[in-house]
C-alpha cells in the first residue's frame, strides 16, 4: 500500500485562492456593497484560458434557477422569487486584471455560475490577480441560508468565488438548498462596514483591539441568561455612526459572517490536548430562547476539546457559536463558525453544536466536494456526532427526547429504548421499502428522503459500526492520520479507504466497497445450535463482520467479532454459561431483520421469540413479537351496533409479513362480521422490481336477507424500480383474483353465490408538490364480461402550497358485455352501496334504496364521475367518457372548505326514450372534510339530466371514505368494505 499511497500523492494537486474583500452593509435597503480582489495560482499541470466564477446569490433571482426549482420540488409551487422581498442577486460586477477588463458570461441558463476569459493562458506555476465591484441585494431569509429577518443578517455564499480546479476538471455547480459545497483553500483578508451597534460574528479572525474590548464587555453581562422572552425581540435603531471590522485567516475555503444589533456574546477558551493551545470560544446569541443557550459555552468548549483529543487538535484560533434565523436545517457549518436555527431543548441545542462544531474536521479543514460525495462530510460528522451524545448523555432514552412523557413511554413499552434507536428506525423505514442509494452518491442524486436517512442516519450507523469492529483506538489512530495527511487539502474516498488499510490488518474492504458505495443489505439469522457452535446464515448481499453476543441469566453478555462470509457458516461461540445467544444485541451493525437474531441454549421452540401483546401500538424490538390490539366500534344497518378489535403487528415500520385482522361481534346478527388482510413482501436486490407483494383479504357482513355477504382477493403487486430515486415517478402492476357474493342475488333475496373475477392493471404516479398527476389502466372481467378503463388525474398546482386546479378525465369501454347484471357495465354517476357488486367502500347502510335514507345518499366518486344519483335513469354504458374539474377557491377564500366542481360526460346512449350517444354535465360545490367525508350539491345541470325531474335536495349525495385515515394509521391497503 505505501506505493500506491505515493503515487496518488505524487499526481495530487490544488488550486489557490486568496481573497480580499471590502464590504459594507446598508441596512435600511437590504444590500451589500462591496470590491474584491482575488489572487488565483495555478498549481495544476494544465493551462488555463479560463476561470469559472460562482455567483451564488443569484440563486435567489428568479424562479427559474436550479435552487427555485429544488424548492418547488420538495415545498410546491409559490411566489417564492417572484416576491421582491424573497429575491435576492449579484450585481455591478466588472471582473479586470491589471485594470484591463475580462470578457465574462453567465453559463446558459445559469444565472449562478459565469466563466472569466483570462486575457492571457495561466500557465502551471503562475498567478492571476482579479478584481471586481459587486453588490448583493440580500433576500429576507425564508429560503436558504443567505438572507436577513428584520435587521438580522445571514450572509453566507455572497461572494464571487472561482469553482474548484481538480484533477476532474472544472466543479462549477448551481447552489443548492439540498447540496452543499467545494471550495478552493486560501488566504482571507475581510473588512466589513456597518453601523457601530451591530454586533458580527463571522469566520477568521478578528484584528480590531477596541471590538475585541466591547466583546469581552458584552461577556461580563449574564443578566440576560435569565431572561425568557418567548415574544419577539425588538431591533433597536441603527447607529448613524459606522466601524470597519477586518478578519483574516489562512487555509479556510469560505468566509460567512452574521450580524445583529440584539446579540449577546458569551466567551471562553479550550487548551487542545496534543499540543496545548488555547482556541478562543465564543457563543453569540439574542434573548430568544435564553434558557437554553445559556449552557451553549459549555457545550461549544466541550465538544472542540473532545474532538481535538478524538481526531487531533483543532485546526483553527477560534470557533464562534452563533444564533441565526437560518431556514436550512437546524444549524450550518462554516470555517471557525456554527450557525444554529431555533432549537427544542438544551439537550438539542448540544447535538446540533456537536454536529456543526465536528464539521471544522470533516468541512472546513478536510475540504472534500460535498455537492459530488456528502458522506466524506456528513456522515461522518454525524457519526461523531452520535459518539459525543453517547459519552456526555448516557443511557439517554428514545422517550426522553422525542416522547417527553415516561408514562406513555411504559405504557407503549418503549421506555427502556435508547435514543440512538431513533437514527436506525428512520433508516429502516426506507431500507425495508427497498428504496435505500449507495452512500457515495452525490448530493444531487439522492432524493429528499434519502439524503436524510442516507447520509445522517445510515453513514453515521456505518461509521460506528466500522469503530465498533476496529475497535475504538484503531479507528482514532486512523482517522488522526487521515486529518494529519490531508488536513487543508481536498481528499477523496480512496484516500481514507488507504489510511484505514495502512492502520488496521482487519479487512475493510466490506465497509468502503460494498456499505459505502452499493446497497447490498446486511440480514444474518441464527439457524440453530450444536456443540458449543452456531449456525448462521447470511440472508443478505454484504458479507460484513458479526457481532454475537452470549447472555446469561442476569442480562449481562460476552461479545465476540466474526469476520464477514456469504451463505451459512458455523461459528465458535463465546466461552462462558449462557443462557441465549444473540447477534449485534447493542445495534452496532445495519442488520435489516432482527426479529431472527436470538436463540436459546435449552427449552423447546429456541428460536421463538416471546409473544407479547401490546395496545395500539409499540416500536420494533427485537426479542420479541408484538401483537398489537385497538378495541374498534362499527355499524351497520344489518349488522347493527358492532363491537371489534384491530389486530396488526405494526404499522411504523414495513415488515415482510405484515397482517391487520378486525374481527367483530355484531349485535344485530348471529354471525361473526368483520375484515382483515395479511401480505408477504419480497424486495429483490437491484431488481427492475423492487417490491413483490402478495396479499390475501376478506371481507365479510351481513346482507339483506337475513345472510352475509363475502368478499375474497388474492392479489400480487409489483412495485418497479425507477432507474434514478430522483425521478418523481412511481409506478407499480397488479393483478387480483377476486370472489365476491353475487350482489344481484342478494337485491332479489335469493342465497347469493360467490362470483370470481379477475383485474389486472398498471398505476403510474408522479408524486410531486407541484402539478402531481396518476395513470391507472384497469382490465376486469367475468364469465359474462369485460370492461378496460383508464383513469387520469392531475393537479395545476396554484402557488398556495397544497392547492390547484385537479382535473380527472376517465375513459371506459365494454369489450364483452352482460344483459342480465347491467351495473356490471360502466356507470355514469357515482355508485351506491347497492351497486357496487365488488364491496368496495365503507358502507353503513349499504343495500338501502335512494333517497330512502340518509345513508342512501352515499356514494363512490368513480366511473363517469356524476355526483347526481343517474344511474337508474340513464342505465349503465357500453361506453363513455367523462371529465371533472375540481378547484380551490382563489386568495384568502381557499382557507374555506369549499371548492366548485363541473363534470362533462359522453356516453353511448341519452335517457332511455333515445338511446343515443349524448353529453351531460353539472356543476356546483362540494364542501366537507377532504378525503373524508365530501358533501357534493349539484346546483347547474344540462337540460337532458334536468329532465330527470329531481327535487333539488335529492340532487345532493356525499362520498365517506376511510381511505385517508387507514393510510395514515395502518399503512395497509384495506378497507375494502363494510
Amino acid at each position: 500500500m505505501p506505493g500506491i499511497e505515493l503515487m496518488a500523492q505524487e499526481v495530487y494537486f490544488q488550486q489557490e485562492a486568496n481573497f480580499t474583500i471590502r464590504v459594507t452593509l446598508d441596512d435600511r435597503h437590504h444590500t451589500l456593497h462591496a470590491f474584491q480582489s482575488i489572487e488565483y495560482i495555478n498549481n495544476s499541470p494544465d493551462t488555463l484560458a479560463f476561470i469559472y466564477f460562482h455567483l451564488w446569490p443569484n440563486a435567489y433571482d428568479n424562479n427559474k434557477t436550479a435552487l427555485a426549482r429544488q424548492l418547488f420540488r420538495i415545498e410546491g409551487r409559490q411566489l417564492l422569487f417572484g416576491d421582491p422581498e424573497l429575491r435576492g442577486y449579484i450585481d455591478s460586477l466588472d471582473f479586470r486584471h491589471q485594470e484591463m477588463q475580462l470578457s465574462w458570461k453567465h453559463l446558459q441558463d445559469t444565472a449562478d455560475i459565469c466563466k472569466v476569459i483570462l486575457r492571457e493562458p495561466l500557465l502551471p506555476g503562475d498567478t492571476v490577480v482579479i478584481t471586481t465591484p459587486f453588490r448583493v441585494k440580500i433576500p429576507k431569509g425564508t429560503s436558504s441560508r443567505l438572507g436577513h429577518v428584520g435587521e438580522s443578517y445571514q450572509i453566507s455564499q455572497w461572494y464571487p468565488k472561482p469553482a474548484v480546479y481538480d484533477h476532474t476538471g472544472w466543479n462549477h455547480m448551481s447552489y443548492l438548498d439540498q447540496g452543499e459545497f467545494y471550495s478552493e483553500f486560501g488566504r482571507y483578508d475581510v473588512s466589513i462596514t456597518l453601523p457601530e451597534n451591530y454586533i458580527v460574528a463571522a469566520s477568521g479572525e478578528l484584528q480590531n483591539k477596541d471590538e475585541l474590548n466591547i466583546l469581552n464587555q458584552l461577556a461580563n453581562d449574564t443578566l440576560w441568561k435569565t431572561t425568557l422572552n418567548f415574544g419577539k425581540i425588538v431591533f433597536p435603531p441603527s447607529a448613524s455612526k459606522f466601524k470597519t471590522l477586518q478578519y483574516h485567516d489562512n487555509q479556510i475555503h469560505d468566509f460567512a459572517w452574521f450580524a445583529d444589533k440584539r446579540y449577546h456574546v458569551m466567551q471562553g477558551k479550550v487548551m487542545l490536548p496534543y499540543s496545548g493551545r488555547e482556541v478562543v470560544i465564543q457563543v453569540i446569541t439574542t434573548e430568544h430562547q435564553a434558557h437554553l443557550w445559556k449552557n451553549a459555552l459549555e457545550y461549544a468548549s466541550r465538544a472542540i476539546w473532545q474532538f481535538s483529543v478524538w481526531i487531533g487538535d483543532y485546526p483553527y484560533e477560534s470557533f464562534s457559536v452563533v444564533q441565526s434565523s437560518i431556514s436550512a436545517g437546524l444549524g450550518m457549518e462554516y470555517p471557525g463558525l456554527a450557525a444554529i436555527g431555533t432549537i427544542e431543548n438544551a439537550y438539542s441545542l448540544d447535538e446540533v453544536i456537536a454536529h456543526e462544531a465536528v464539521h471544522n474536521w470533516f468541512y472546513s479543514a478536510l475540504g472534500s466536494n460535498e455537492r459530488k460525495l456528502p458522506f466524506m462530510d456528513e456522515s461522518i460528522a454525524s457519526a461523531y456526532e452520535i459518539r459525543y451524545m453517547q459519552k456526555y448523555y448516557p443511557g439517554k432514552k428514545l422517550w426522553e427526547v422525542h416522547f417527553k412523557n415516561k408514562k406513555m413511554a411504559r405504557f407503549f413499552n418503549i421506555d427502556q429504548m435508547p435514543v440512538e434507536r431513533m437514527a436506525e428506525l428512520e433508516w429502516l423505514k426506507q431500507a425495508r421499502m427497498n428504496q435505500e442509494q449507495p452512500l457515495n452518491s452525490s448530493s444531487t442524486d439522492f432524493s429528499e428522503k434519502n439524503y436524510g436517512t442516507m447520509l445522517y442516519n445510515k453513514g453515521a450507523i456505518g461509521f460506528n459500526y466500522l469503530r465498533a469492529y476496529l475497535g475504538d483506538s484503531t479507528f482514532d489512530v486512523a482517522m488522526q492520520d487521515y486529518y494529519q495527511q490531508w488536513r487543508f487539502r481536498h481528499p477523496q474516498p480512496k484516500d481514507l479507504h488507504q489510511v484505514f488499510e495502512k492502520n488496521t490488518d482487519k479487512e475493510v474492504e466490506w465497509f468502503f466497497n460494498d456499505f459505502l458505495s452499493t446497497t447490498k443489505r446486511l440480514d444474518y439469522k441464527i439457524i440453530r445450535i450444536k456443540n458449543k457452535q452456531l449456525l448462521v446464515k447470511n440472508k443478505g448481499e454484504i458479507a460484513s463482520p458479526l457481532l454475537i453476543a452470549g447472555l446469561d441469566s442476569n442480562n449481562a453478555y460476552v461479545e465476540k467479532w466474526y469476520s464477514g462470509f456469504s451463505g451459512k457458516q458455523w461459528v465458535e461461540l463465546p466461552e462462558g454459561n449462557f443462557s441465549a445467544f444473540c447477534i449485534d444485541p447493542m445495534h452496532l451493525t445495519t442488520d435489516l431483520y432482527r426479529i431472527n437474531n436470538n436463540i436459546r441454549t435449552s427449552g423447546i421452540f429456541r428460536k421463538s421469540d416471546p409473544v407479547k401483546t401490546q395496545f395500539y401500538f409499540t416500536l420494533e424490538s427485537p426479542g420479541t413479537y408484538s401483537i398489537m390490539f385497538i378495541p374498534v366500534v362499527n355499524w351497520t344497518r344489518e349488522n347493527g351496533f358492532m363491537l371489534g378489535v384491530a389486530l396488526h403487528n405494526g404499522f411504523l415500520l414495513p415488515k415482510k409479513f405484515e397482517y391487520i385482522l378486525m374481527p367483530f361481534y355484531a349485535f344485530n346478527s348471529p354471525d361473526i362480521a368483520g375484515f382483515g388482510t395479511v401480505s408477504y413482501k419480497i424486495t429483490p436486490h437491484e431488481s427492475f422490481i423492487r417490491i413483490a407483494s402478495v396479499s390475501i383479504d376478506g371481507v365479510r357482513f351481513a346482507a339483506t336477507g337475513n345472510q352475509n355477504y363475502h368478499k375474497a382477493r388474492l392479489g400480487l403487486t409489483l412495485h418497479f424500480r425507477n432507474k434514478t430515486h430522483n425521478n418523481p415517478f412511481t409506478h407499480k402492476g397488479f393483478a387480483y383474483l377476486i370472489a365476491a357474493s353475487d350482489l344481484s342475488e342478494i337485491e332479489r333475496q335469493q342465497k347469493a353465490h360467490m362470483r370470481t373475477f379477475i383485474q389486472f392493471g398498471y398505476q403510474l404516479e408522479k408524486l410531486t408538490m407541484i402539478n402531481p398527476y396518476s395513470l391507472r389502466f384497469t382490465n376486469e372481467s367475468y364469465t359474462s364480461f369485460q370492461k378496460t378503463t383508464v383513469e387520469i388525474n392531475y393537479r395545476y398546482s396554484y402557488r398556495i402550497k397544497n392547492k390547484g386546479l385537479d382535473i380527472r378525465v376517465f375513459a371506459g369501454t365494454m369489450l364483452q358485455r352482460n344483459a342480465e347484471t347491467p351495473f356490471y357495465n360502466l356507470a355514469p354517476g357515482g355508485r351506491s352501496g347497492r351497486e357496487q357488486y365488488l364491496f368496495e367502500g365503507s358502507y353503513p347502510d349499504r343495500f338501502s334504496t335512494f333517497p330512502g335514507t340518509f345513508w342512501s345518499r352515499q356514494m363512490t366518486l368513480s366511473e363517469g364521475g356524476l355526483a347526481m344519483p343517474v344511474n337508474d335513469g340513464l342505465g349503465f354504458s357500453n361506453w363513455l367518457v367523462s371529465c371533472t374539474f375540481t378547484s380551490h377557491l382563489p386568495g384568502w377564500a381557499s382557507k374555506l372548505p369549499i371548492k366548485p366542481f363541473i363534470t362533462v360526460l359522453l356516453n353511448d346512449h341519452g335517457m332511455e326514450n333515445t338511446r343515443k350517444p349524448s353529453v351531460f354535465y353539472e356543476a356546483g360545490l362540494k364542501t366537507g372534510i377532504w378525503g373524508i367525508l365530501e358533501l357534493y350539491i349539484p346546483v347547474f345541470l344540462s337540460d337532458n339530466l334536468k329532465s330527470e325531474k329531481m327535487v333539488f335536495k335529492d340532487r345532493i349525495r356525499f362520498v365517506f371514505s376511510l381511505d385517508a385515515i387507514q393510510k395514515g394509521k395502518f399503512n395497509t391497503n384495506l378497507l375494502y368494505g363494510n
